[in-house]
């Protein structure tokens, strides 16, 4: 907010002003008018009239998550922590008190957040780009995550009173607040059919157990990766 950066709406602007003084500069009861508000709650599937929009905001536009909300959404999904030098272990990203974290998280770097030399908002990218996606689908720091030894899959793994549809509709409503269509379902229960046959049948030490942990890991990593958990729509 600044002279070099003029409101798109200044009506609106002045309105939300007004609003936001009158209830004794309540933030809880702003955030709640602009969140019932129709337009924000337009839709991101664009129409006829606004399919070529991109500044009246007719519609909503999908936004890929931001750096820091993208790698603790991750470890929520995983049942993973974060762990930097120099802070608790478990630490939020979006908690994180400088920029330190940043040199030291090749996934935070990669993903945009800002160095903090400035106070400019441009300091923080938000385009996708290849090393991103090379990012999410083979690192370290996504491999840490989906092997977290209480992760969530291998709670799922060692949930042998639970049916393998219920533990993988509770990720898909835990990831993407649905859930899973039927190929979805169909496909992961013949990944882990699959898993659990090579490892009955294969000359390996691997047990079944193990199979059904790197199975579940396998899964989550491919909902993690879809543009539905990615970007906000």
């Amino acid at each position: 907010m600044r002279v070099t950066n003029p409101p798109t709406h200044p009506a609106l602007l002045n309105e939300l002003a007004r609003s936001f003084i009158e209830s004794n500069y309540d933030l809880k009861e702003l955030c709640r008018k602009i969140c019932n508000s129709r337009t924000y709650q337009l839709s991101s599937f664009p129409n006829e009239h606004n399919a070529d929009d991109q500044q009246n905001f007719a519609r909503y536009y999908p936004r890929r998550f931001s750096a820091e909300v993208m790698l603790d959404a991750i470890n929520d999904i995983a049942h993973a922590q974060n762990s930097f030098n120099h802070q608790p272990v478990g630490i939020r990203a979006v908690a994180l008190p400088d920029d330190l974290a940043t040199q030291e998280s090749c996934f935070l770097r990669v993903f945009g957040r800002p160095q903090m030399d400035t106070a400019c908002e441009c300091e923080r990218t938000t385009d996708a780009n290849l090393g991103q996606s090379l990012h999410l689908i083979n690192s370290d720091a996504m491999h840490g995550i989906l092997v977290a030894s209480n992760g969530r899959a291998v709670q799922f793994a060692r949930g042998k009173d639970r049916d393998d549809r219920e533990q993988i509709a509770e990720l898909y409503l835990h990831a993407l607040s649905r859930a899973p269509k039927k190929k979805e379902l169909d496909i992961a229960l013949a990944h882990l059919e699959r898993k659990r046959s090579l490892a009955a049948t294969a000359p390996s030490n691997m047990s079944t157990e193990q199979a059904e942990r790197e199975t579940y890991e396998d899964i989550i990593w491919v909902v993690v990766n879809t543009k539905e958990f990615l970007f906000n729509h």
